[in-house]
């Protein structure tokens, strides 16, 4: 029964970091469009290779966290039939 807990608050965690990326996501459209949408991507300069690398870092975390809330959600779909299986 421990393990079905920790898959829970595994998952839960899962879907609290994967919301807080989509709320991040949409605060940084709403300053995107308030600055007049600024083409970081093709600008030259120091803070824009910055911006680009931050960007890339951004949308990558977004697939990590969609993976890992889909192990979350197999691992506790998986959990209960092992607990099961050692008793």
């Amino acid at each position: 029964m421990r393990r079905n807990r920790y898959s829970i608050a595994y998952f839960g965690l899962s879907l609290a970091a994967l919301l807080s990326w989509v709320v991040m996501f949409l605060a940084g459209t709403d300053v995107w469009h308030d600055v007049g949408r600024p083409d970081f991507w093709h600008l030259q300069g120091p803070p824009y290779h910055d911006l680009r690398t931050f960007g890339y870092a951004f949308y990558l975390l977004l697939i990590v966290l969609s993976v890992h809330t889909i192990l979350a959600a197999r691992g506790l779909r998986i959990a209960p039939t092992q607990d099961r299986k050692t008793d």
